[in-house]
């Protein structure tokens, strides 16, 4: 792809930042006593009074808005003609991640077709943008071509996009040998860039000390974080947090709280856990039906409990159990 050539000033409006100092009454008289016809151009501001966003490099300008996603890049490209030239590749980037996603999964009246994906993702990735640096480091690391994968987290990393950081972050997990301290800086990046999955993986490491001194009060606080974020295996260990008292202060409440949150989100040892809290409350069907996800989620050892309650309620009782769990459908959470 041909560099673009530095942008001649005259090639876009200026975009100046306002003064912050206020003009003195002096300044303002001699301003409006200036004669000015109509016609006649106004007069040029000074280049002094602020810096020209118009001429900044192309290289800076993509690399600043390389993890853009489609609004904020064309909010920018409305800035000035400059930026809007600078960032065209980036724009075609957008449009090749969009049919990229088509393929991958199926959508658009298109069969899924991840060779198809893939390629459209590395035109984008080539572009510059970060979004499809990741998207093409995912085929790749779900084909076993873990070195592409991580080269193209890599690029994404250090260009500031929070995915790509976890990405690399958790890639350094699998690695041989693997590379806990470079794990934990990734981790920490994508977790400061508000990425979710990096706060909960980075609750890990500070709870087992990988890369980093085991801090249990670091990582109750990353839990948290990503709890509130809408992980459901964070809400699931803060939940124990809290039970526990270890690194959050002890709150049954909180503990049930998050423990429910879990369970309604489908993670199976939370609605088992939270089945047997409804089961000491005296909620016996309210029990059942947690108990009886659980035990399709796998958790056997819930079955057993299940069917001590179900002798207890009544035929109607057992029926409405039953069909409630039939019907059960998890809630929306980040993972």
């Amino acid at each position: 792809m041909k560099q673009k050539p530095w942008p001649d000033r005259s090639d876009g409006a200026r975009f100046t930042a306002f003064p912050l100092s206020k003009p003195d009454d002096n300044e303002e008289k001699i301003r409006l006593s200036r004669p000015f016809k109509i016609g006649s151009k106004p007069p040029l501001t000074s280049p002094t009074e602020g810096p020209d966003f118009s001429a900044l490099p192309f290289d800076i300008l993509t690399k600043i808005a390389a993890s853009f996603n489609f609004p904020n890049l064309l909010a920018a490209s409305l800035v000035c003609r400059s930026w809007r030239d600078g960032l065209q590749p980036l724009r075609e980037a957008m449009v090749l991640l969009r049919y990229g996603k088509r393929f991958k999964h199926g959508r658009g009246g298109v069969r899924r077709n991840l060779d198809k994906a893939l390629d459209s993702f590395l035109k984008g990735a080539v572009r510059g943008s970060t979004l499809a640096m990741v998207d093409a480091g995912l085929i790749y690391w779900e084909r076993g071509l873990k070195e592409e994968a991580i080269a193209l987290y890599q690029k994404a990393a250090v260009l500031g996009d929070p995915a790509g950081q976890c990405n690399l972050g958790i890639s350094y997990l699998h690695a041989q040998p693997q590379n806990h301290k470079e794990t934990v800086k990734w981790l920490y990046q994508a977790s400061i860039g508000g990425h979710v999955r990096a706060h909960y993986q980075l609750a890990l490491c500070l709870h087992q000390g990988l890369g980093v001194h085991r801090n249990l009060h670091e990582a109750a606080k990353w839990y948290l974080k990503a709890a509130e974020g809408g992980y459901v295996r964070a809400m699931y260990n803060a939940s124990l947090c809290y039970s526990s008292g270890v690194g959050l202060s002890q709150s049954r409440r909180h503990a049930r709280k998050w423990m429910r949150r879990a369970a309604d989100r489908g993670h199976s040892k939370a609605q088992f856990e939270h089945g047997l809290a409804l089961f000491s409350e005296g909620e016996m069907m309210k029990a059942v039906v947690y108990l009886e996800l659980a035990t399709r989620s796998g958790e056997t050892a819930a079955t057993h409990v299940k069917n001590v309650l179900l002798q207890q309620l009544s035929a109607t009782a057992r029926e409405r159990a039953l069909l409630l769990a039939d019907n059960w459908r998890a809630l929306p959470s980040s993972r």
